[in-house]
């Protein structure tokens, strides 16, 4: 297995783990951006880079990331490739503030038939698990934490 990959596993092995415990108390997110169970309950610590999600596992990060952006990409896509190092950038910059996660489209047809995701890359902009703004394109990345950070009125 590549590095690439192996990561990627590790990742979904990690957020797979986090859900029962995330599902099981109120959460709530805390003043420092992390999710925050209550007082039995350990903090979620978001992630400092993108968590690799799939079909089955997008729902269960929704309920536990807020606000969470979704990069849907494909096998061979370009653009795809270029905003890759983008979205790992802002995903170590906003660390605590946003989770942004990575969703290859060629293997999940149902999150890409849900949000209408017919070209790549596409970001999707969630806020309290609602989509709240889909973008198309790959862009400087500049203009994408303006986009991100506009439509979640973090600006």
């Amino acid at each position: 297995m590549n590095p690439i990959n192996r990561k990627a596993t590790l990742m979904a092995l990690a957020l797979l783990c986090l859900l029962p415990l995330a599902m099981t108390g109120d959460c709530r997110a805390s003043p420092e951006g992390q999710m925050d169970g209550g007082a039995s309950s350990p903090a979620l610590v978001f992630p400092e880079s993108s968590v690799a999600v799939d079909d089955g596992g997008l729902d269960g990060a929704l309920k536990i990331y807020s606000p969470f952006v979704l990069d849907c990409w494909e096998i061979g896509c370009r653009p795809c490739q270029l905003i890759d190092a983008k979205i790992n950038q802002m995903a170590a910059d906003f660390k605590g503030r946003i989770v942004f996660g990575k969703l290859c489209i060629d293997y999940n047809p149902i999150t890409m038939s849900k949000y209408g995701v017919s070209r790549t890359p596409t970001l999707l902009i969630f806020k309290n698990g609602t989509l709240v703004y889909k973008h198309v394109g790959n862009y400087p990345k500049d203009e994408l934490e303006h986009i991100i950070l506009t439509v979640l009125h973090m600006r």
